[in-house]
């Protein structure tokens, strides 16, 4: 069995590199999807070892995630594990996934950051609260974070659901469509990882990005067949 990890970034030049390196081990390609960066996040990251797909302007998060998931559907990748550039997860974590992955059978593996939340930034950890209730009582099931963008998605998956928007709210997106196809869903526990630091910042943006989640909840409520 085959895995790749995706990689979204965006002027990431100081941590992608580090991110990519890290990540090798475990899986047997890595894709940085260079999201229209404006500095060396590119450069950094091929020689770094990654496989670099460049999109010329900056499209979001969303556009970075389909770009991969077409690369590796195209190399015939049966599952990719997603991760930050930024340095907000660990690598050495990938195992965790994949062993439940296999394990399980599971169509999708989310990262859980909850059991740390003492460690998450409030603007980061309110409205992934309010994720938490909404989507488990959307989908009928417990949904521990809601947000995490560590995940590992068969290729079932990739193959079925497609990415529909270009922002932060893609993977909110996925999560609650998956769940309500029924398909299999684990969480496993991650580590939050929030520092300061050169090529560290977070280009989520809580009041604008929420409000784009939410949005997506109510579609996925009313719009039973998305």
């Amino acid at each position: 069995m085959t895995i790749a990890a995706v990689i979204p970034s965006y002027n990431n030049e100081e941590t992608v590199g580090r991110v990519v390196r890290e990540t090798m081990p475990y899986v047997a390609q890595v894709f940085v999807i260079d999201d229209g960066s404006t500095d060396e996040t590119a450069h950094a990251a091929r020689a770094a070892g990654a496989r670099v797909v460049r999109v010329q302007r900056n499209r979001g998060k969303g556009h970075a995630l389909r770009v991969g998931f077409r690369c590796a559907l195209k190399e015939g990748f049966e599952a990719v594990v997603t991760l930050d550039a930024d340095g907000q997860h660990d690598p050495a974590e990938i195992p965790r996934f994949i062993e439940r992955y296999r394990r399980t059978k599971a169509l999708m593996v989310v990262g859980n950051r909850m059991e740390g939340r003492l460690d998450m930034p409030r603007v980061r950890y309110g409205p992934n609260l309010i994720g938490t209730y909404t989507f488990s009582w959307l989908i009928g099931r417990p949904v521990p974070d809601s947000q995490c963008g560590f995940r590992l998605y068969d290729r079932m998956v990739m193959e079925r659901l497609r990415i529909l928007n270009n922002g932060f709210e893609a993977e909110a997106d996925l999560l609650l469509r998956a769940g309500k196809r029924g398909y299999a869903i684990e969480f496993v526990p991650v580590k939050s990882i929030y520092f300061q630091g050169p090529g560290s910042l977070s280009h989520f943006r809580a009041v604008r990005d929420t409000f784009r989640i939410c949005i997506i909840f109510l579609m996925n409520l009313f719009w039973k067949n998305r």
